[in-house]
């Protein structure tokens, strides 16, 4: 359904601007939902459809796609706007993503970094963006999640998002305000708690449900527990020396829209939904998207995916002629081992990003409250190898780090 006062007079003199066309016409808006049930849980999206005229008389059909704030009366609302994720994500693409696009351009960076922006309307709180679909950028599959063709495409992205991001705070702070200094574990904001806590708690009734695991890890994470948010907290804590740039934030499989050639191998990769961009490590990004998007087999290679980042991002730097401070390898590394606790936080996620079952809900609260819609869903989310697998072989690494004990 269209938003009713999105109309042709509404579109016209956004799409003159964004097209520099005073002479445009909008003819014809129609819609459809553009995305599947349970896909976003954060706002509303729907691809318009616009048959316009140009000023020299030419007709043109493209498609947009629009993003709302979800209704404040949706119970989980209250939780994205404490946490300021509708004004981030307008201020991303109206101010953020085209100065970072503009710096990328000045290094000679090239390649799409995201879907322009053709309106970012706050008093609907609502934007409509470049709809990506036509250029052929497509989601990977987050059920079979990345392989390393997959992934070394987007940390080289990321790399290059960072390093975008470094200048940017360099030579325009004013942009990023405060709301990008918020995230999840924010210690003056209280709705995550209850979230993260809920989710803690499911994934230790999965965990108290398998008696190996039990024995090893249970007493450990219900000690655990009720520190979580602290520990959470401190992962996004940025010490004097150590690098801090703003990172998408939340970087997995539905969040990146890759490019293929005609054997089916990904040549280019763009990043989407940026409500949850903040000012932190970039080890964070790095933590959560290889906890929750990549296959065994690529996960495993995560000490020589690291060095890539760092590698690719002092390339970068170096091609804006960077001066400030930058960590060796050695530093890097460590800065990325003290982070590590985000991979526990990423991986409560997890069953549910790659989940493929036939239980549906569209309520976020499902995902953690013991409603008997949410204690189904969370039972049918659970009942999967690749989950028991991959919490098997993270509680193992976190273990023998010594991260599950009380710091």
């Amino acid at each position: 359904m269209l938003p009713t006062w999105l109309t042709e007079e509404y579109l016209q003199p956004r799409l003159r601007a964004y097209y520099k066309d005073d002479g445009l016409k909008v003819l014809k808006i129609w819609a459809k939902p553009a995305t599947g049930k349970g896909e976003n849980f954060v706002g509303i999206m729907t691809r318009i459809h616009v048959d316009y005229q140009l000023g020299d008389g030419s007709e043109q059909k493209k498609s947009f796609i629009v993003k709302q704030a979800l209704p404040e009366d949706v119970p989980q609302a209250k939780v994205f706007f404490e946490y300021d994720l509708y004004t981030r994500e307008m201020d991303m693409y109206e101010f953020v993503l085209p100065k970072l696009k503009e710096l990328l351009a000045e290094a000679g960076l090239v390649g799409k970094l995201t879907a322009d922006a053709i309106a970012v309307d706050r008093q609907y709180s609502t934007m409509i963006l470049e709809d990506l679909a036509p250029y052929k950028y497509v989601n990977a599959d987050r059920v079979k999640m990345l392989d390393l063709a997959h992934t070394k495409l987007t940390v080289e992205m990321l790399a290059k998002f960072h390093a975008a991001a470094i200048i940017l705070k360099q030579r325009h702070p004013e942009l990023l305000t405060k709301c990008f200094s918020t995230h999840f574990f924010s210690r003056d904001k209280k709705a995550y708690t209850e979230v993260y806590l809920g989710i803690f708690k499911v994934f230790l009734k999965f965990i108290n449900g398998h008696p190996n695991l039990k024995q090893s890890y249970g007493a450990k994470l219900e000690k655990l527990w009720p520190h979580i948010m602290e520990y959470g907290a401190r992962v996004y804590d940025v010490a004097e020396g150590e690098l801090q740039t703003l990172n998408h934030g939340d970087c997995w499989t539905t969040n990146i829209m890759f490019q293929y050639d005609e054997a089916g191998i990904p040549q280019t990769v763009v990043a989407i939904d940026f409500q949850f961009s903040n000012c932190t490590s970039p080890a964070n990004d790095l933590h959560y998207f290889f906890t929750t998007s990549l296959r065994e087999e690529v996960r495993n290679k995560e000490p020589e995916l690291v060095e890539h980042h760092y590698n690719t991002l002092k390339a970068n730097l170096e091609r804006f002629s960077y001066q400030g401070m930058f960590p060796s390898l050695q530093e890097y590394q460590l800065q990325f081992e003290r982070r590590r606790f985000m991979s526990l936080m990423a991986h409560l996620f997890k069953p549910f990003m790659i989940y493929n079952g036939s239980e549906e809900t569209s309520d976020f609260s499902s995902l953690y409250k013991e409603t008997p819609e949410g204690l189904r869903f969370q039972k049918s989310v659970y009942e999967s190898e690749v989950v028991l697998r991959s919490a098997t072989k993270l509680l193992a690494i976190l273990d023998s780090k010594g991260l599950l004990d009380l710091q």
